[in-house]
């Protein structure tokens, strides 16, 4: 099977994030393939009306405050992407999603019709997995397409 469209998804501050884009560069230059590091930012939560009983007033500034440190935190983590990207593998482009990651991802490369997707595994123990779940495993779940999980093992072997 030769790819055409990949997409690395990668939590920018996961520290399997390089190898996945290395692992993901690697696939997409052997068959020529459009390659896209995508990472999604999460959704602000929204919070309640402009006042509050233990605020007062007061409340609606806080809310603009952390409104303005998620929009400041989401360029930080475009601006890091951007460099990993430049970094890591030169051709591809970055993109930033906003939402759930595995929801957002999976949309992604079904709007763009991807015929893989390249992910991180950190391969919980079962009780981890269990209670914490698994990001990963909901992209398998959702993916339109392939998916090749990266294990912290496989990521060392791609280290330059």
């Amino acid at each position: 099977m030769q790819f055409k469209s990949i997409i690395a998804a990668i939590d920018i501050d996961d520290d399997l994030a390089e190898g996945v884009i290395r692992a993901a560069d690697s696939l997409a230059q052997k068959d020529g393939a459009k390659l896209e590091v995508v990472s999604v930012w999460p959704l602000l939560a929204a919070g309640g009306a402009g006042f509050s009983a233990e605020l007062g007033g007061g409340s609606a500034v806080v809310n603009e405050t952390l409104m303005e440190q998620h929009r400041q935190g989401r360029n930080e983590s475009l601006n890091l992407l951007d460099s990993m990207v430049k970094r890591l593998a030169p051709s591809a482009t970055p993109v930033m999603l906003d939402g759930e990651a595995a929801d957002e991802v999976a949309e992604y490369a079904k709007k763009q019709n991807a015929d893989l997707i390249v992910t991180g595994s950190h391969q919980r123990k079962f009780w981890g997995s269990l209670f914490q779940g698994s990001a990963s495993m909901e992209l398998v779940r959702e993916a339109p397409c392939a998916v090749f999980l990266v294990t912290k093992a496989f990521a060392e072997t791609l280290t330059d």
